[in-house]
């Protein structure tokens, strides 16, 4: 299911951006295999030092609320599909 589209302040239109997909743990595993995704945990910093998946990247969902929806800049490889999880 794809969220509506914010507004985009620089010309008045709604940010098509890339669309939100669901995905099956299998389908982000073979994304991450092969080298095609990168798991990104949304869970507090705290919970991500306790315990997350192998090659997670911690990005948590106040710092992403915060941001108005945006990554740190630099923290996210541009050539691969990010996976959020919460689990």
């Amino acid at each position: 299911m794809t969220p509506p589209a914010a507004p985009d302040p620089a010309n008045g239109t709604p940010d098509e951006g890339t669309p939100v997909t669901g995905l099956t743990a299998a389908q982000a595993h073979e994304l991450v295999a092969a080298g095609r995704g990168v798991l990104v945990d949304t869970r507090d910093r705290r919970l991500f030092d306790n315990a997350h998946a192998a090659g997670a990247l911690s990005l948590p969902l106040a710092t992403i609320e915060a941001a108005q929806g945006h990554a740190p800049a630099g923290l996210l490889p541009p050539d691969r599909k990010i996976i959020l999880y919460c689990a």
